[in-house]
């Protein structure tokens, strides 16, 4: 048999793919143009569920590029074994088999998950279509896919669905210190992966909301359909970027991309508020104290007097400056970067009760999430703030509630006294399944007899895979034996949420009968599906007295540190084991187990 396949429209040559494997084909149309979805048999019957909203994500970028999807057909295939998440070959985008799920896990599936289906399609325009001249400009592919799933996320889901995916890819580069030292384009590197970062996708995908919120919609979209048409079936650079939006806005924007782009870092900032009751105007001090470059910021600052908001556009281009605005009376609230955009880590110096009025009144996501931040900072000395963080449990939004939940300190027995009642009223209505699974794990910091039923309830009943872990984990909070014994009766699980939940109840709960059993899935699993039993291990380790299996486990967390130094996990390997020789204090191997954690710490603190 022969199967020829003739490529018409010119496009990378990395970007050609052949795969060959026992798939189901399920056949999909857009615009008259094939789209498939190929699977393995087992998970052929849900490829609708998985990947039904593929046809809509054609349309709405088509539409919202000004630019028509370019080629003759689009499919998708889940592959296993592969080297990355995914990988956008021009009509044909490879997925790892994460992708591959059951109706039953696809109740689970939150925008998280289904955000990789987004990011590869608009790689066929911003990678195939155009495609970065070199790897030095991986920008101009990888952020631009970034920036799309959260663009679809809001066409799609919403604004708040928009704002949290951003917020959380964006908090992704900000806890990464060693990437704050990279340029976004950047011509050294060691090899073309290096470039594959949190630089390259999360800060170049929040940089571009960052502009987008700069030039608005209209401008923005244009510049893009115009870097498109005008480097069409060719290449395309940072620069060129550049000059489209530039071509379309009538501005020079060499100062941005300067900063964004061929520049390092990001501002760190910290904010102070003033009222003059005399001549009724208010002061907004913003001091930029990051090393460096001072950056030039376009903002806008809102200002709510009497329930109606003004606002304030204002330019910062000094590493101190004050913005003063008269008003009629002193605000309720004023919040600075209102539209939620700007890349930058500030410390807002205003009072818990501008913080509450800010989460009734501000709109935005992240304007919430930052007061019950705020709230969650005070909860155990100030009672309008447990209020507030409380008040969060109920947000319309489920991440949001899932904050809340969170980080209520349920160690504090007064919090606790207060808390727990609203946490079982929430539970009790909760329909979403992984803020429900988080108002479990909440709960099970209260350590209460009385949530015991609520926790095996769940285990038995719940039709998610995800509350199901989350109750066997909080079970073992309350009830350590029961929880073993139902941990023993899912030994044999193939679902991975669930593995896990077993492995974290051995650890937390078990001792060296378990030990074997953590230690091999450990070893068996893949790539980042091993972090998944990274903290189990952690938490075992102080639970092994017998030397042969302590020592095995300091090893595999070793191994860890070692491979994944680069990352920061070296870091957290060593906080578990000095745990470990904290509390390896009796017992017969004490002092051996010391000796191999502490040698173990030495060689990871001396790894290069």
């Amino acid at each position: 048999r022969t199967d020829t396949w003739k490529m018409e429209l010119p496009h990378a040559p990395y970007l050609f793919m052949l795969a060959v494997g026992d798939f189901k084909v399920y056949k999909d149309t857009w615009r008259g143009k094939e789209v498939s979805y190929y699977l393995e048999p087992k998970y052929a019957p849900f490829a609708k569920q998985i990947f039904g909203n593929t046809p809509d994500m054609l349309e709405f970028f088509s539409q919202r590029l000004g630019v028509e999807f370019p080629w003759n057909k689009y499919a998708q295939i889940v592959v296993r074994d592969y080297v990355s998440g995914a990988m956008e070959n021009t009509t044909a985008t490879l997925h790892g088999e994460f992708l591959q799920l059951t109706d039953r896990q696809l109740a689970d599936r939150d925008y998280q998950d289904e955000s990789v289906i987004a990011h590869e399609l608009f790689h066929q325009w911003f990678g195939d279509y155009v495609t970065a001249e070199s790897w030095s400009n991986l920008t101009v592919n990888e952020s631009l896919a970034d920036f799309s799933e959260g663009l679809y996320a809001e066409h799609k889901y919403g604004a708040d669905a928009a704002d949290s995916h951003n917020h959380r890819n964006l908090r992704s580069y900000l806890r990464s210190a060693p990437d704050a030292q990279k340029q976004l384009v950047r011509f050294q590197y060691d090899q073309q992966e290096d470039m594959f970062d949190l630089v390259s996708y999360q800060k170049g995908g929040a940089i571009l909301d960052m502009l987008r919120t700069y030039l608005g919609d209209d401008v923005f979209f244009a510049g893009l359909q115009k870097y498109l048409k005008d480097n069409a079936f060719g290449n395309g650079e940072a620069h060129q970027m550049r000059l489209a939006m530039e071509a379309v806005s009538g501005q020079d924007l060499n100062w941005f991309y300067n900063q964004w782009y061929f520049s390092t870092g990001h501002p760190v900032v910290s904010i102070e508020y003033a009222w003059d009751a005399a001549k009724k105007v208010q002061s907004v001090t913003v001091k930029q104290n990051q090393p460096g470059q001072t950056f030039q910021l376009p903002f806008a600052i809102d200002y709510y007097v009497r329930g109606k908001v003004q606002r304030q556009r204002v330019l910062m281009t000094q590493t101190s400056q004050t913005f003063t605005m008269p008003l009629t009376a002193k605000p309720d609230l004023v919040s600075v970067d209102a539209e939620k955009t700007l890349v930058w880590q500030q410390t807002d110096n205003k009072p818990l009760a501008e913080f509450a009025y800010q989460y009734a009144h501000a709109p935005l996501y992240v304007a919430r999430r930052e007061a019950l931040l705020a709230a969650a900072a005070k909860q155990t000395t100030d009672p309008a703030a447990l209020k507030l963080l409380l008040t969060g449990l109920n947000d319309t939004f489920f991440n949001l509630r899932m904050v809340a939940a969170e980080r209520l300190d349920l160690e504090d027995k007064a919090v606790a006294k207060t808390a727990l009642p609203a946490l079982r009223k929430r539970a009790a209505t909760e329909a979403h399944p992984h803020t429900l699974a988080g108002l479990l794990t909440a709960l099970a910091k209260g350590h209460d007899k009385r949530d015991e039923k609520l926790f095996t309830q769940q285990l038995a009943k719940s039709q998610s895979y995800a509350v199901q872990a989350a109750a066997l984990q909080a079970l073992a909070a309350v009830n350590p034996p029961l929880a073993l014994s139902k941990a023993k009766a899912l030994e044999n699980t193939d679902q991975s949420s669930l593995l896990q939940a077993v492995v974290g109840v051995y650890a937390q709960s078990g001792g060296l009968p378990q030990w074997a059993f953590v230690r091999d899935h450990f070893d068996a699993a893949q790539g980042q599906a091993k972090f998944d039993y990274f903290e189990g291990m952690g938490t075992m380790l102080a639970r092994l007295d017998d030397p042969k299996a302590f020592a095995e486990d300091v090893d595999r967390l070793k191994a860890v540190a070692t491979q994944y130094k680069k990352f920061g996990v070296d870091q957290p390997v060593i906080g578990m084991l000095q745990q470990a020789i904290k509390q390896q204090t009796t017992g017969t191997n004490a002092t051996v187990n010391q000796e191999v954690a502490t040698k173990a710490v030495a060689e990871i603190e001396a790894l290069k």
